[in-house]
């Protein structure tokens, strides 16, 4: 509710061995203003062979001002950070849809429809060189889902230990690779960006006389992923009673000691953080729906009032295409799993009737 009410300074009440007081909890913005949207869209349709193939194409640009986000401050002050309208960005992108109809006859029609996307995200201003926000950067010239966690260096073979890298610069000058099996000293770099490079769907539909066919593909190609849900289950056996892996059975011991599952233990090594080990690809595609139906002949039905009556069977989310086991790759841009519900298959059957 705080946000609601950022131009004023908020108050909490405390406790303090039987002394009640009030602390401030929130500093006040009175100079907050709204965000600014500034649009432009361009776009092309086109229609040959009596409409058997058409399409458009379209390019959209959108500038935002004043953007809100936590501006930080120094621990030393007593406030993680204030609201402010802080920063600039600028969202571009393609959008393109091809219709077409290879064969259309007297009792068969088979359509073929493609839809294409891109979106590019640049920061164009900040009121400072950079900003960490969890696991992205923000910096002018960057994208709001760029991943800034550190780099996964494997597995120390001789104790067991996690390793990721750091990266430092001698007395000389010269920048000095290395690793540490700490990870509050780990190096955070870029690591790639969650936004996919096209995302799409494919739909063909088929009808032959009384009997109807069809089905959509989804897919996206690039971006990457974090899966935090995934580590959960990844734990070095400090979370008692909690669930295991498979691939914990490859953890390092004495007798396998080149793996990239770290040494069990009861004292936590912090190796399931945020980094590349859990960065994973975001390409996948999915069968989204599919879907036969066959409709009677209306002469059966018109004396009742009928005009179509038509038995179905659609089934939702029946395969999907993906290298990472485990996790629903349809996520949100943000590119960061949270204990998200994955698409449920299901599979109907039906009869629609039309008056």
């Amino acid at each position: 509710m705080s946000t609601y009410y950022a131009y004023q300074s908020l108050y909490a009440f405390y406790n303090n061995l039987g002394e009640g007081g009030t602390v401030a909890s929130k500093l006040p913005t009175p100079d907050l203003k709204w965000e600014t949207n500034l649009n432009l869209n361009v776009g092309l349709e086109f229609a040959i062979l009596n409409n058997r193939i058409k399409g458009n194409v379209e390019y959209f640009q959108r500038k935002s001002q004043d953007l809100l986000f936590d501006m930080p401050l120094a621990p030393s002050l007593g406030f993680s950070g204030f609201q402010a309208n802080i920063g600039e960005l600028k969202n571009t992108g393609f959008e393109f849809s091809l219709f077409t109809t290879p064969i259309k006859t007297k009792d068969f029609e088979w359509n073929v429809d493609l839809n294409l996307s891109t979106l590019n995200n640049k920061i164009t201003k900040l009121p400072k060189g950079s900003i960490v926000s969890g696991t992205k950067l923000l910096q002018v010239g960057g994208s709001i889902y760029d991943f800034f966690i550190p780099e996964w260096a494997g597995v120390d073979p001789n104790n067991g230990n996690p390793l990721w890298k750091t990266i430092t610069t001698d007395a000389n000058g010269n920048t000095v690779e290395g690793t540490t099996s700490e990870y509050a000293k780990a190096t955070k770099t870029l690591q790639g960006s969650s936004l996919p490079k096209v995302l799409g769907g494919l739909t063909t539909s088929l009808a032959y006389k009384n009997f109807d066919f069809s089905t959509l593909v989804t897919f996206s190609i690039g971006g990457k992923i974090l899966d935090t849900d995934y580590t959960m289950i990844m734990h070095n056996g400090s979370a008692a009673g909690r669930a295991w892996s498979s691939e914990m059975l490859n953890r390092w011991t004495p007798e396998n000691p080149y793996t990239d599952v770290p040494a069990l233990s009861t004292t936590t090594n912090n190796w399931t953080s945020a980094s590349s080990r859990f960065l994973y690809s975001g390409t996948y595609a999915r069968v989204k729906n599919m879907s036969l139906g066959y409709t009677l002949p209306t002469e059966y039905f018109e004396r009742w009032g009928v005009k179509k009556f038509r038995l179905y069977v659609q089934g939702e989310n029946l395969l999907t295409f993906y290298k990472h086991k485990g996790m629903d790759p349809e996520q949100t841009l943000d590119g960061t799993t949270y204990y998200r519900y994955p698409a449920m298959r299901t599979i109907t059957f039906g009869l629609q009737a039309t008056l």
